[in-house]
C-alpha cells in the first residue's frame, strides 16, 4: 500500500484541477522551494509543456557531470567530414595525412588551372604561364593519380587471390609485382611535396680548398683531394677548370679554387663541402709515425641567372702580372686581378685568362656567388656565413669524412657509414652521393610533415 499511494494520488491529483501542486507537496515536501524532485521530470511533463525525454535530458546535463547526459554531450561532438574522408584515404593509401593533404590541394590546383585555360580566353602569355603552373604541379599530381589506380587495381587483385584456381595464383603474383610499385609511387609522391631548393639545379660550382690543421702534411692532402676532384668530375663528364691555385713551399697546395661545370654539378657535389680528415704516415715522416691532418671544403654554386650586383665602389681591385704558362702576354702584362669586398672582407684571385677584362670578370663573378651563397645561408637559417659554419675552423672535431689509410677506409661521418678508400681516391664518390642525397630526403620529409601538423 504504501508504494501504490503516491502513484493513485498523482492520478486523482490529474483529474482534479489545482489538486497537483497540493499533492505534491504533500508527497515530496522538501522538493518546495528547490524547483525539483527526484521525480520532478516526470511529475507534470504535459502540464509544463515539456516531454518527458526533454526534461530528463535536462536533469541528467544538470547537477550530475558524468551521468548519462555528459555521455551524451560527448557523443554529440561534431566530427568534421571532410577530415574523417581524408582519414579514410590515407589509411586506404598508406599515405600520410599531410602529404595527402598537400597533394589533394596540388590536384584541386592543376584542375582549377586547366579549367581556366580551357573555358577562359586567355592572352596567350597568361596562357603559358598557367601551362608552366600545371607542368610543375604534374611532378606530384601524375604519380598520385597513378597511385590511385594501383590501389583500386590492388584491391581488385586481391580478391581474385582468394581463389584456389589459375587464375588466382596470376593474381597473387600480380599483387606482389603492385605493392612493390604502390611503393615507389609513394615515395615519388612524398618526395614531390618537398620543397625544392634552386640551387640544386646549378650545373657550376666553384669549389675551394686549403689546408687546416696538421702543417705540411695538410698541404699535401689538399694535392690529394684536388685529384679526387678531378677524377670525378671526370668520369661525370664535367669540365674541370682550375682558378687559382697557390702552392706550398714544402710541397703539397697552399690555396686552391677550381670551377667544374656539368649536369646538376651543385646537387652531386654539395655534400664535400667540411671538413675532411685524413690519417696516414706522411712520406714526410721518418719513424713511421701515423699523422692526422685535415682539409676544408667549400662549394658555391653559380646559377645561370646570376647576375653582378655588386657596387663596384665596394670591391677594391689590384692588378698583377699572372706568371705561370701563357707567354708573354701573362707575364709581362698585369693580366690577374685580385678583388676584395669591402663591407665583408671577401677576396679572390683571378688569372687564369689571358686579358685584364676577362679576369676581371670572372672575380666579380666569383664574389657574386659567395655574397649569393651567404644570404642563401641565411635566408635559409642553416648558417651565418660561408667559412665559419659550412667550412668551419679546420679543427680535427669538425670533420665530416676521415680517410684512414692504414685501416684503408673511408668513414662519412654523416652517414656513419665506411667505404673502401680505393674508390673515393679514385674519385669515385657516386654511392656516397646518393646515399647522403637519401638521408637529405629523409630530413625534408619529417620536417615537412612536422611543418604541416603545425599549420593545421
Amino acid at each position: 500500500l504504501p508504494l501504490l499511494l503516491p502513484p493513485l494520488v498523482l492520478l486523482l491529483a490529474r483529474c482534479v484541477p489545482g489538486l497537483l501542486p497540493a499533492c505534491r507537496a504533500f508527497l515530496f515536501p522538501g522538493a518546495a522551494g528547490r524547483g525539483a524532485s527526484a521525480l520532478g521530470p516526470f511529475v507534470g511533463c504535459r502540464g509544463e509543456g515539456h516531454s518527458c525525454a526533454e526534461l530528463w535530458r535536462r536533469r541528467g546535463g544538470a547537477g550530475r557531470g558524468g551521468g548519462r547526459g555528459g555521455r551524451t554531450a560527448l557523443a554529440a561532438k561534431v566530427v568534421d567530414p571532410e577530415e574523417a574522408k581524408l582519414q579514410e584515404e590515407s589509411k586506404r593509401l598508406r599515405l600520410a595525412v599531410p602529404f595527402l593533404r598537400a597533394v589533394r590541394q596540388k590536384r584541386g590546383r592543376a584542375k582549377a588551372l586547366q579549367m581556366q585555360i580551357d573555358s577562359l580566353n586567355l592572352p596567350e602569355e597568361e596562357v603559358l604561364a598557367k601551362a608552366t603552373e600545371i607542368q610543375k604541379l604534374a611532378d606530384a599530381v601524375v604519380p598520385f593519380e597513378k597511385l590511385l589506380k594501383a590501389v583500386e587495381a590492388l584491391a581488385e587483385c586481391a580478391e581474385l587471390a582468394r581463389g584456389t584456381d589459375e587464375l588466382a595464383e596470376l593474381a597473387r603474383e600480380e599483387v606482389s609485382e603492385l605493392e612493390e610499385q604502390l611503393e615507389v609511387l609513394r615515395e615519388t609522391v612524398q618526395l614531390a611535396m618537398l620543397p625544392s631548393d634552386p640551387q640544386d639545379d646549378a650545373g657550376t660550382i666553384i669549389m675551394e680548398l686549403r689546408p687546416g690543421v696538421g702543417g705540411d702534411e695538410a698541404a699535401l692532402w689538399v694535392a690529394d683531394l684536388l685529384l679526387i676532384y678531378e677524377n670525378y668530375a671526370e668520369q661525370e663528364g664535367m669540365e674541370w677548370k682550375v682558378l687559382d691555385i697557390s702552392g706550398h713551399e714544402a710541397g703539397g697546395v697552399k690555396e686552391a679554387s677550381v670551377s667544374i661545370s656539368g649536369e646538376q654539378a651543385y646537387s652531386k657535389l654539395k655534400w664535400e663541402s667540411g671538413v675532411h680528415r685524413v690519417q696516414r704516415v706522411p712520406a714526410t715522416e721518418t719513424q713511421g709515425r701515423t699523422h692526422t691532418s685535415t682539409a676544408v671544403l667549400a662549394v658555391m654554386p653559380v646559377l645561370e641567372e646570376t647576375v653582378i650586383t655588386i657596387n663596384i665602389k665596394d670591391v677594391e681591385i689590384k692588378t698583377c702580372r699572372a706568371g705561370g704558362p701563357g707567354g708573354q702576354n701573362v707575364n709581362k702584362l698585369e693580366t690577374a686581378v685580385h678583388a676584395v669586398h669591402l663591407p665583408t672582407g671577401l677576396a679572390v684571385f683571378s688569372r687564369v685568362e689571358r686579358t685584364q677584362g676577362a679576369n676581371k670578370r670572372n672575380a666579380l663573378l666569383w664574389l657574386q656567388a659567395k655574397l649569393d651563397k651567404i644570404e642563401a645561408d641565411k635566408r635559409l637559417k642553416e648558417r651565418s656565413d660561408i667559412y665559419s659554419s659550412q667550412v668551419g675552423t679546420g679543427d680535427r672535431s669538425e670533420k665530416v669524412r676521415t680517410y684512414n689509410y692504414k685501416d684503408a677506409r673511408v668513414t662519412d661521418h654523416r652517414l656513419r657509414q665506411n667505404f673502401p678508400i680505393a674508390n673515393i681516391l679514385g674519385g669515385r664518390l657516386q654511392e656516397v652521393s646518393r646515399l647522403l642525397r637519401i638521408q637529405e630526403q629523409g630530413d625534408k620529409l619529417k620536417a615537412f610533415e612536422e611543418e604541416m601538423k603545425e599549420t593545421r
